[in-house]
């Protein structure tokens, strides 16, 4: 059973059953939030006991050789957050923050609304953003639509 003590953000994991690798973005009291290795996924959100019982830290986990190599270790991100989102930047506020489930809303000064999720942001930069905030953000078109990625709050008004 794997331990949360074994793991911590930007330490990647592996589903027992299917080999897919995920890095782990955080962990909550019920919940860890898993990014995958593959941009054509989504994130995931799995509660604590699921996550124990079903992931193993990558650096245990070998699928008979295919595995990569354990070189470049811990700070390792798996692909889907080392790519930084390319476009233009947004400016807009954020209409709404789902605190408890890491993702919100921003209206963007054309009107148009864009989901957003932490694990898009930096690690203390989500929590430092309030409803009503200016922000910029890059729009990335993804398998369901428009997501806002690199949101960050910006000083000025309108």
């Amino acid at each position: 059973m794997l331990s949360l003590e074994e793991v911590e953000p930007g330490s990647l994991v592996t589903h027992r059953n299917t080999g897919l690798r995920y890095t782990m973005v955080e962990a909550g009291d019920e919940e860890v939030l898993l990014s995958p290795e593959s941009s054509e996924m989504q994130d995931l959100v799995v509660p604590v006991k699921l996550f124990r019982e079903e992931f193993v830290s990558s650096d245990r986990f070998n699928m008979g050789g295919r595995g990569r190599s354990k070189k470049g270790g811990r700070g390792r991100r798996a692909s889907a957050q080392s790519a930084a989102p390319t476009g233009p930047k947004v400016k807009g506020k954020i209409k709404k923050l789902v605190r408890e489930r890491g993702f919100g809303f921003v209206r963007g000064d054309d009107g148009r609304e864009v989901f957003f999720h932490r694990s898009g942001l930096g690690p203390s930069d989500y929590d430092s953003l309030g409803e009503g905030d200016v922000v910029e953000y890059v729009v990335q078109e993804g398998p369901r639509g428009a997501r806002a990625e690199n949101v960050r709050a910006i000083s000025g008004s309108e």
